[in-house]
């Protein structure tokens, strides 16, 4: 998700996380022209070994300029564990749910993020975390996964799995607490009736740490609930899929979004038309 131009020197900023406040979440911005609030996009990273930039990665390789070029407040978040953002790491649950809210409520408290004008996009663990916030916030539009993983149990027991995918399953249990509820509780196929975003999901054929075909299967089970979802499989493509081969989707994918937001009456958007 790198750009050519320049990154932003966004500073780092923080807040209190919302279950515990002697916990901080730290997130970084990047406003677009104008004033707000802003159609708003938040970027979720993924596993990062260390050091753990967390959202940082995104200012450095010039991802939230080049979405606020776009005209979108762009928010990038460091998950619990990640960055500065004060952990433990529990595996995209209610501790990493609960601080990407409560910085999404705070951007539009602060008058920058519109209402209901909100995309996520997540990478691997990201996109669990992306697909688990939409199914809980119907104010948001739309979704982008990324080589995520979205039913735990079953890839947990995937008997022909690689040793790289037993220690993702080992870290998974060691930081879900390990039990088969909160491994379904963390799994965004099993709130596929509850998301009313738009999704795109995007996968490598080649993925050696997640399974492509929790992709296939996600989409069909949010579109046989009246939702809307794709799933694209690259053949070609691993666990990282090529920035340029991922955005051809992902580019025309948000502009649509944008451009249903232009669409929308003021009774649906909650701003003047």
């Amino acid at each position: 998700m790198c750009s050519c131009r320049q990154p932003s020197a966004s500073a780092a900023l923080t807040i209190p996380h919302p279950d515990d406040a002697s916990k901080q979440v730290e997130y970084f911005v990047e406003r677009p022209e104008g004033n707000g609030p802003w159609p708003t996009i938040v970027l979720l990273h993924g596993h990062q070994q260390s050091p753990r930039g967390g959202g940082k990665d995104f200012v450095d390789w010039g991802v939230l300029k080049q979405f606020a070029d776009r005209g979108l407040l762009a928010v990038a978040i460091s998950q619990p564990g990640y960055g500065r953002s004060t952990g433990p790491s529990d595996y995209c649950g209610d501790l990493t749910q609960h601080a990407v809210a409560a910085v999404i409520e705070k951007l539009r408290s602060d008058g920058l993020a519109a209402a209901d004008k909100l995309i996520l996009m997540g990478v691997s663990r990201g996109a669990l975390t992306a697909g688990l916030v939409a199914a809980h916030d119907p104010s948001v539009a739309g979704v982008v996964l990324i080589s995520g993983v979205y039913d735990l149990p079953a890839y947990e027991a995937d008997t022909n799995s690689s040793a790289v995918r037993q220690s993702i399953v080992a870290a998974m249990k060691a930081e879900a607490g390990g039990t088969v509820d909160a491994l379904k509780s963390r799994s965004v196929a099993r709130h596929a009736t509850s998301i009313r975003a738009k999704l795109l999901i995007l996968s490598g054929e080649g993925d050696d740490r997640t399974d492509p075909d929790q992709a296939r299967r996600l989409a069909d089970a949010v579109n046989s609930h009246g939702g809307s979802a794709r799933a694209i499989i690259y053949p070609d493509a691993g666990h990282k899929i090529p920035v340029k081969l991922r955005n051809k989707d992902i580019d025309p994918f948000i502009d649509a979004i944008l451009d249903s937001f232009k669409t929308q009456p003021a009774s649906e958007t909650g701003s003047a038309p």
